[in-house]
This record gives structure tokens, C-alpha cells and sequence, in this order.
């Protein structure tokens, strides 16, 4: 099905792209007369949504709605639900599949965890180059924001998502790194986990520039809901997590909070080692206000980056026993018709920490990242372990495996290739039936219109 166009400012070419952020969707409060099954919206939705249409995200399961109980007097909870019926308009009432263990308030919150596609055109930076797509409303944004970006854009495209719904493969969206955390301790500016379990083993700023959300807190119920950027913490157990911004309402002693992803978005882009980093959310992130650009958030590459760049955080995996591999770790592929593989660690400091250059397994003169280069993540597969590479729009294809650092052969596309341009021609899809999780890498054949699945059974 084609999409409305979103008209975007410049050139459809080199260094254009887009990426989907599945945390992000409309946001607001709730009108009074919510039930445990039917929740009444107030804020109301950017574009008009038809009778039932939340019922059906497009494989006959329903969007997913965050319900926050964090109204005063609320309940002070957090569940999440998936739609079965809604009514039409931009303040539906929506029915639940199951009942919440509370009944809503006037003024909780609500977050559609249904996501948005952010996409970057190319050319000279002009106003409308950069817009998102909401997938909830089948809506488009306005212009957003530019500044801070390249003035011209060009080259490539590579972007990293930390987006807060992306958890290791043993867990489920929401649940963080580390599952749900009971706090010890909480003041203005900081919060104090575990003594036994959850975080009580974590590293000394292992989790820096994540962010803590807090999911419950009966005492504080207009706590719930608050994300804060960590500054730094200390080592378990009884890990003092230090903010980035003070709590509006300081959490009570034994809130539950989650560690996770900040909804930072990165860009490599433009032949620059500049690190583009923006704030998709209504919330401001650190001191990142909302729909703003930054380059000074995490230090720059060290080096430029170019045709062939592919990169991914390393979010789906568990870290082996001596955490040489972390969720903190961004892995990428620098491009420019080299093999080379630098690394940003997110959490190595204020502004993260770049190595250049990493030794990694099968490294070759004969598998370099030029024109035709892309790759996609597999994070729910495989153990959440592999980064899948199309070889520079050639028909071969290999797999970079992030625990054990190591490039393997993985499969041969049989249909032909057409002339290789750069840009992402690949994406991931997870099929789901019952205990059974099987990944499709999904690629567009260069030059030519033809799109191929491939099964990842090994």
C-alpha cells in the first residue's frame, strides 16, 4: 500500500534515510469516566483515527497503550495494554484486552507505544528535510527541527535508535536491562538500588547516560512516570544512581524504576565524524530540549565516516560473565572502502568514549564497506547477537556476531544485483507463534524494484 508522500525538503539520494523508533507515539492525559477496560483519551491524537482501526496494527493484533496512574490521588501504577475496539475521532474511548488492576484517573497519562519513522532527506539543509511519520494515526509531522545539522547532507546514512523499548532478548519491552528494580533509597537527585539481585551486580557507571523510569510507586503516585537521565552511579550492590536534572517529585524510598535506552537517536552522516544526536520526545533528555539537534552530546568519531556506514547498539544481547561485551557498546562499521571498526561506548564517560579501530575476527582486505554496504539488526534472534550485512550490493552476505567480535559468512542472495548505491536496503521482521521466534532479514535488490526474505534458521 503507498503512503501518502511526506514531501520532504531537498534530494532523494545520497545521505537520505530514515529510522523507526517504536517507543514514540502520541501522548497526553485521560478525560474522567475511564473504567479498568475503557479509557476515555483528553489530550487528543495528532490526525483523526477510524472505528476500531487501533484494533489492527496491520497483522490483526492491536496497538499497545501504556496507561500511567499518575494523577494525584491515583493509583500510582504503570500496565500496558494491547487495543481490541476503539471509537472514532481524535479522543477515542478505547477498550482494553484484559482489565488493569486499577481503575484510571482524570489526568493519568497515556503513551502509545506504536512508534514513528523519522526520515532525513539530502542535499542543502533546508527546512522540511526532516519529519516523521506516525504509524498510530497514519499521520505526518510538520518541519521539524535542523539546526546542528550537516549543511549539506550527503555520502551516507547510518542511525542508532537508544530507544527505551529496545531490552535484551529475554525480555519483554518495558521491562528495562535489568527487569523491574526496587529501590533502597531516593532524594532529589539521585536514586539507590538494590542490596541482593537486579542491579546489585552492575558496574561502576555501567549504565550511564541510560535513563531511569519509574514504573510504580504507591507512596509517590505522581513520581510514576518521571524519566531521568543518569549522570553517574556507583558500583552494586546498593548502586547510587546519580542524575543528570533533579526529580520534580522525589520518588518514595521503595519506588520500582527500570534502567533503559535514553530515546537519544544518532546519526553518522556527511563524511564528518560528528556524532548528529537528537531528542524525538516531549521530554527533554539531560539538558537535550525536545525536537532538538545536538553534536556535542557524545565526542566525535575521531575519524570521518563514509559510503558503506553501518552501525548498531548492541541492546539485544546478556553481557558474558566478565561484561566485555555491554549494552552500552556501539558498533560501527566506518565505511569509505575500509574494514575498519570503531566502537562507542555510551556509558565511557560524560560524552561516551570512541576506540577506533577494533581488532575483530575475519577481518579482511576482501570484505571491505563501500557504496552498496548496509546492515540490520536481529536483536530478538539468535540470542541478540548478530549485526547482518549486505556486502556492498553484491549478492553475498555476512553476519557480525557482538559478543564474540567476529565477521562470519551467512548467505548468498541466488538473484542477481543491479548497480550498487549506497543507502539501507535491509530491515528485520520477527514472526511469532507461540514459544517459536523466527527472524526475516527483508532486502530491496539494488538498482530494481524486487524485494527478497531470507529466514535466519542458524
Amino acid at each position: 500500500m503507498t503512503l501518502a508522500s511526506p514531501a520532504l525538503a531537498g534530494t532523494f539520494g545520497a545521505g537520505a534515510g530514515a529510522e523507526f523508533l517504536p517507543s514514540q507515539g502520541p501522548r497526553g492525559t485521560l478525560a474522567t469516566g475511564c473504567t479498568s477496560t475503557s479509557m476515555v483519551l483528553s489530550t487528543a491524537l495528532p490526525a483523526v483515527v477510524g472505528v476500531n482501526a487501533l484494533a489492527n496494527r496491520g497483522d490483526g493484533i492491536g496497538f499497545k497503550i501504556r496507561i500511567i496512574g499518575n494523577a494525584a490521588g491515583s493509583s500510582g501504577k504503570t500496565e500496558e495494554r494491547y487495543i481490541i475496539g476503539n471509537t472514532g475521532g481524535t479522543t477515542p474511548t478505547i477498550t482494553l484486552d484484559s482489565t488493569l488492576s486499577f481503575t484510571p484517573a482524570a489526568d493519568d497519562a497515556y503513551e502509545f507505544l506504536s512508534g514513528r519513522v523519522f526520515m532525513l532527506s539530502a542535499g542543502t539543509l533546508a527546512a522540511g528535510v526532516w519529519k516523521y511519520y506516525d504509524v498510530l494515526t497514519n499521520s505526518l509531522s510538520g518541519n521539524l527541527a535542523t539546526t546542528n545539522l550537516p549543511a549539506t547532507i550527503s555520502t551516507d546514512f547510518s542511525a542508532v535508535a537508544l530507544d527505551e523499548l529496545h531490552v535484551p532478548y529475554n525480555r519483554n519491552p518495558g521491562e528495562g536491562f535489568l527487569g523491574s528494580l526496587v529501590a533502597t533509597a531516593a532524594a532529589a537527585g539521585t536514586i539507590t538500588g538494590q542490596a541482593t539481585g537486579g542491579d546489585a551486580a552492575v558496574l561502576l557507571n555501567e549504565y550511564r547516560n541510560f535513563q531511569i523510569r519509574i514504573v510504580q510507586d504507591t507512596g509517590a503516585p505522581t513520581a510514576v512516570g518521571q524519566r531521568r537521565l543518569i549522570s553517574s552511579h556507583t558500583a552494586g550492590p546498593s548502586a547510587v544512581y546519580t542524575l543528570a536534572s533533579n526529580w520534580t517529585v522525589t520518588p518514595s524510598a521503595t519506588a520500582t524504576f527500570v534502567i533503559e535506552n535514553c530515546n537519544y537517536l544518532l546519526v553518522f552522516s556527511s563524511a564528518q565524524g560528528t556524532v548528529f544526536t537528537y531528542n524525538p520526545t516531549p521530554l527533554i533528555i539531560g539538558s537535550l530540549a525536545t525536537d532538538t539537534w545536538n553534536t556535542a552530546v557524545f565526542s566525535p568519531r575521531g575519524a570521518n565516516m563514509g559510503a558503506g556506514c553501518t552501525s548498531c547498539q548492541s541492546f539485544g544481547l546478556v553481557p558474558d560473565a566478565a561484561k566485555n561485551a555491554r549494552h552500552s557498546f556501539i558498533y560501527s562499521f566506518r565505511g569509505g572502502n575500509v574494514n575498519t571498526l570503531d566502537l562507542l561506548d555510551i556509558a565511557g564517560g560524560a560524552t561516551g568514549a570512541w576506540t577506533l579501530g577494533i581488532g575483530y575476527g575475519n577481518a579482511s582486505a576482501n570484505f571491505l564497506f563501500t557504496t552498496g554496504a548496509c546492515g540490520v539488526y536481529a536483536p530478538a534472534v539468535q540470542q541478540g547477537r548478530h549485526l547482518y550485512i549486505s556486502n556492498n550490493g553484491t549478492q553475498r552476505f555476512a553476519r557480525f556476531d557482538l559478543l564474540n567480535r567476529t565477521l562470519e559468512p551467512w548467505c548468498w542472495l541466488r538473484y542477481a544485483q543491479g548497480t550498487s548505491a549506497v543507502g539501507e536496503r535491509c530491515a528485520m521482521t520477527l514472526f511469532i507463534d507461540g514459544s517459536t521466534e523466527l527472524g526475516f532479514l527483508i532486502t530491496q535488490r539494488q538498482g530494481a524494484p524486487e524485494i527478497f526474505q531470507v529466514a535466519i534458521s542458524r
